[in-house]
């Protein structure tokens, strides 16, 4: 095992339940259709659309990012490992395993589930919220819209860009109290460096976030 594995907080009390009936985060169904002269049938999970924004301290010159811990990447880790091959997910030791290996780098970033805010009011109040900083709605940049539940969802992430400065720090963010978010800084050399990795634990959408913010914001910066 790898050394995060040995150090750093753990899970207790793990318990892993299957074939919820219902959840406040997504929708399970199956679609049923025919297609020229084949029937087929695909299983979904609708869930909300969400917001994802680079966030540029301009003062600082630095990127910032959140770190969470997310059990679907925790789970994923740890069933993939040797010693758990072929044995169900409700019956390993999750207490030998650190938090750590589900703990991800992203954009600040939420589900759009107020239906009387628009997205960038969402985008808005998660900066605020994760983040600590009070941004204007105008700041916002919308600089991208994707699907990012292709196979199962067909979700949509609204993709931001915004500036900050210490004069817009109201708070030290954190999320909310189920959540435990943790804020990380990195340099333009250390945020293009990482995008560069081969193997990041990151989402798809950060990784185009900053390859955006390196060719229209610093390019020169993505150079070194």
């Amino acid at each position: 095992m790898a050394a995060s594995c040995n150090t750093g907080e753990y899970l207790r009390d793990v318990e892993y339940v299957e074939n919820i009936p219902n959840s406040k985060y997504m929708s399970l169904s199956r679609l049923k259709f025919t297609r020229g002269n084949k029937r087929f049938s695909w299983d979904l999970a609708f869930r909300h659309d969400s917001v994802a924004c680079v966030l540029y301290h301009r003062e600082k010159n630095s990127l910032l990012f959140v770190k969470q811990f997310r059990p679907a990447v925790y789970l994923t880790k740890i069933r993939r490992m040797q010693e758990n091959q072929g044995i169900p997910l409700n019956r390993i030791d999750y207490s030998k395993y650190a938090v750590s290996l589900g703990e991800t780098i992203e954009l600040c970033a939420g589900l759009i589930d107020k239906p009387k805010l628009s997205a960038v009011e969402h985008m808005r109040e998660e900066i605020l919220e994760e983040c600590g900083y009070s941004v204007n709605i105008d700041a916002l940049r919308l600089i991208k819209k994707f699907i990012v539940g292709i196979g199962l969802s067909g979700s949509v992430q609204h993709l931001f860009y915004a500036e900050i400065n210490d004069a817009q720090k109201v708070n030290d963010g954190g999320g909310t109290d189920s959540e435990k978010i943790e804020k990380v800084w990195m340099t333009l050399h250390e945020a293009h460096k990482y995008c560069e990795g081969i193997e990041v634990d990151s989402a798809p959408g950060l990784l185009y976030g900053l390859s955006w913010f390196f060719e229209h914001v610093h390019p020169m910066d993505a150079q070194g």
